[in-house]
């Protein structure tokens, strides 16, 4: 039966270069310490800033759309009430003018 086939794990340091945060986990890696270029603490995806952000981009676009599409009915809407008004009013004139 082989022996020492699987690497040995031990305590790493793994370091942030850029806000110099440490966070130690178990590793195969031969050295004690390792440097990362970014951590879960300093990158904006992880922060929750870019992507809040996005969202709340995402929705007030939805929201722009939803209200233009809204007021787009609407217009139509009044207009079609208002050329139905004066249909009803040529009618009237057309009859007055018929009793003539």
């Amino acid at each position: 039966m082989k022996k020492d086939i699987h690497p040995q794990s031990k305590d790493v340091n793994f370091v942030c270069s850029s806000c110099n945060s440490e966070f130690k986990f178990t590793s195969t890696i031969k050295d004690d310490k390792f440097t990362i270029d970014v951590c879960g603490k300093c990158h904006p995806f992880y922060m929750g800033n870019l992507s809040s952000q996005q969202v709340r981009g995402r929705a007030e676009k939805f929201s722009k759309k939803f209200e233009a599409g809204k007021n787009q009915i609407n217009s139509t809407a009044t207009k079609d009430t208002k050329s139905d008004n004066k249909k009803s009013e040529n009618k009237k004139i057309i009859k007055s003018l018929d009793s003539l």
